[in-house]
């Protein structure tokens, strides 16, 4: 997909704007699958050990030994460069993985995401 971003008030194509294929800054692919199987990947204790794994969902100061994998608590991820952005929202409670890509500036999935997930049933 070709990505759109403003300038002027416009959308222009991002062809110009583009960083080096590959890089941290904008220049990452995914695909709605692959940030999937991340997220089953983690939640299952499969990335990671369970102690770093709950470290990850609760952002303590360290890592607790002999910890379990977390049945509670959520992990929201976002990133973007000018015509991308993305949007990883889990919440490990309800199950529920919230996936959005988009072609505009950011924040346009980090939105769609939130309005996605206020419509999901509350646990």
């Amino acid at each position: 997909a070709i990505g759109y971003t403003r300038h002027g008030g416009a959308l222009h194509p991002n062809r110009d704007s583009h960083p080096a294929r590959g890089s941290s800054a904008g220049g990452g692919y995914s695909t709605a699958g692959d940030l999937l199987k991340f997220d089953v990947a983690l939640r299952s204790g499969r990335l990671l050990p369970p102690a770093w794994t709950a470290w990850v969902f609760f952002r303590s100061d360290a890592p607790t030994p002999g910890a379990g994998l977390p049945t509670r608590g959520g992990l929201g991820i976002a990133g973007g460069s000018p015509g991308v952005n993305a949007a990883l929202d889990m919440e490990l409670e309800s199950g529920t993985t919230v996936v959005v890509l988009s072609n505009l500036d950011p924040p346009a999935a980090e939105r769609a995401a939130k309005r996605i997930r206020a419509l999901l049933p509350r646990r």
